[in-house]
């Protein structure tokens, strides 16, 4: 089963449901097409203060649930900091980084 990681929050409208059997309640068109929800999609259900919330999750496929680690997204982020301070350097050749490489050693 793939990975899932839970979508960027969206501030949105209320709006009032029943609880019918088996725990069911319907989710009201338009919330489901302000956050793009369709049939089978994922959703976390946890209690906070007293209440349920919903949150959609995205699937991620197994290959790439690397990415979205904290540690490589805190890296991410970090170089993206180095990027927009002009703190990098730009690509080398092949050559260069291979020497590069060595020196480091």
């Amino acid at each position: 089963m793939p990975k899932l990681q839970e979508r960027p929050q969206d501030n949105g409208v209320a709006k009032h449901v029943r609880l019918r059997n088996k725990g069911q309640i319907t989710i009201p068109n338009e919330i489901l097409e302000q956050l793009e929800l369709t049939a089978n999609t994922n959703l976390k259900v946890t209690v906070v203060d007293g209440r349920i919330v919903l949150i959609p999750m995205i699937e991620i496929a197994k290959d790439q649930a690397w990415y979205w680690t904290e540690t490589w997204q805190q890296d991410e982020k970090e170089a993206q900091q180095e990027i927009d301070k002009g703190q990098t350097s730009g690509p080398l050749a092949v050559e260069d980084a291979l020497a590069w490489l060595d020196e480091e050693e």
